[in-house]
């Protein structure tokens, strides 16, 4: 008997020698297919980094996204899982997937997706998308899916209820899910639960305090955290506990500088949930819920928000996006598949006009719409219709005469948002930290910049995933020397 354990000893002992020699020779993937996301990058090591925690966890990240075979086992865990159906179907299927969907590393932009060169130019703006780059339909009409008829545009939502009419939250009974990661799916809808990490939150309080201390004297700094759709559409345990966002939202706000202007977006997107505010098959909210944040953002900033029915109305029919890919391989995303999301968008109500920049020295910008009418079926994510996805950064430029100049710090939930921020701004310049100062990426003095653009307000939206990431809280506090 000790021989046999000996020797299964010796082969689990070589087997992770051999793992180890592979992972030290073999070429790191950069991309997930199956995921469709881009794969973590080896961290540079420093001992700022080493000592403020954000090292080992990258290091982590990084080696998990990179392990050998990591594909081939990921199909073999999905195949394993088909063995696994839950009693019920459609709204009483749950199943919880264990895995990271990426967000904090980067987005998509359209321009990408469509494999444009940077010298493309056309006229682009929010009304009439007269010149049309690849992927956009060349008629004035949505195109619709092969066979299919678009729905008529839908009918514009009641202003906010009052508070007695706020609607009951209905919880899916969590006894049938299977507990195994952060990513649930309850019928026909997948969601993130994040979990709160009370120092990296610390930590983005602490971001956002650097921010504000270092931009030019009598700027506003706005911080606008959202909920995501596990808040209010999840079982109870994977929204309360620490999972619950609202409170890891106020735990962040409550460690911000007092003269931060802060944002209670969950609560007027609570007064909602009973609409179409969070789509089913994808992590973002949709344009209608970022309008509720966007009411939120009006009462706090001091502005008057546009009612909801003076916006002209349009709808993509047909979307199934992240989750719906990150679920691929599960015999519960036919669901998904089943049950596609649509997207609706609001047309800003002045004249707009955008272009996006590979870096901060604002050289050879690419015209793009603020929000794009006509994405066809080529372009799959129509969440990239919205400043054409994310881009390092975007200037908005309108006709609101004598506006403020605001920039907007954001990953792609600020995309939906950016475009109701027109009817108070002359000017707002989009910028996505996750496209800067880190390796392979162009450098950015955001205090500096802020100084050069002569701005007002800036503006720091986020969802729960990215205060309690290290990368992000990193990336933030680089755009202004405070992470070195």
């Amino acid at each position: 008997m000790k021989k046999i354990y000996t020797i299964l000893l010796s082969v689990a002992l070589a087997a992770m020698l051999l793992v180890g020699l592979i992972s030290l020779v073999d070429k790191d993937p950069t991309r997930s297919e199956s995921e469709n996301r881009e794969l973590a990058k080896k961290p540079k090591f420093s001992l700022s980094a080493l000592f403020d925690g954000s090292y080992i966890p990258a290091l982590e990240t990084y080696y998990a996204d990179t392990f050998p075979m990591r594909e081939t086992l990921l199909a073999a865990n999905r195949t394993l899982n088909k063995f696994y159906y839950y009693s019920g179907s459609g709204e009483d299927t749950v199943l919880v997937i264990s895995g990271n969907t990426g967000a904090e590393q980067g987005g998509q932009s359209l321009d990408s997706v469509l494999q444009q060169t940077p010298d493309v130019t056309q006229k682009q703006d929010t009304t009439d998308d007269e010149t049309q780059q690849p992927g956009i339909a060349a008629s004035g009409e949505q195109a619709a899916p092969d066979g299919e008829e678009m729905p008529e545009t839908p009918e514009q939502m009641p202003d906010e209820p009052k508070q007695e009419e706020i609607p009951p939250l209905d919880n899916p009974d969590e006894s049938e899910a299977s507990y195994a990661g952060n990513v649930i799916l309850v019928g026909t809808r997948a969601m993130e639960i994040p979990t709160a990490l009370d120092d990296v939150i610390t930590s983005y309080a602490g971001a956002v305090n650097n921010l504000a201390a270092a931009m030019p004297e009598g700027t506003r700094t706005i911080s606008l955290l959202t909920c995501n759709g596990g808040e209010f559409y999840s079982p109870e345990s994977m929204h309360t506990g620490l999972h619950s966002q609202k409170e890891m939202i106020q735990r962040c706000y409550d460690q911000m500088a007092e003269d931060i202007i802060t944002v209670d977006a969950c609560t007027a997107l609570r007064a909602h949930t009973d609409e179409y505010i969070f789509f089913r098959t994808d992590h973002h909210w949709t344009q209608l819920g970022a309008y509720y944040a966007y009411t939120a953002f009006c009462e706090a900033a001091g502005f008057e928000a546009v009612e909801l029915s003076e916006f002209e109305t349009g709808r993509y029919d047909t979307f199934l996006g992240s989750m719906y890919t990150f679920t691929s391989g599960y015999p519960q995303n036919q669901t998904l598949k089943d049950n596609p999301d649509y997207l609706d968008y609001y047309l800003p109500v002045v004249e707009t006009h955008a272009k996006y920049y590979a870096n901060a020295e604002l050289q050879n910008g690419v015209p793009v719409s603020v929000v794009y009418t006509k994405l066809d079926n080529s372009v799959s994510n129509k969440y990239l219709c919205f400043i054409g996805g994310d881009t390092p950064v975007c200037v908005i430029e309108t006709d609101v005469e004598n506006g403020p100049t605001c920039i907007m710090l954001k990953e792609s939930y600020g995309n939906a948002f950016a475009p109701f921020l027109t009817s108070h701004y002359s000017k707002i310049i989009v910028i996505d930290p996750r496209e800067f100062n880190r390796d392979g990426k162009p450098s950015l003095d955001l205090a500096a910049f802020a100084s050069e653009q002569q701005i007002d307000d800036l503006i720091v939206i986020n969802y729960p995933y990215m205060i309690n990431s290290s990368y992000y809280v990193s990336w933030l506090n680089r755009l202004v020397g405070a992470d070195e």
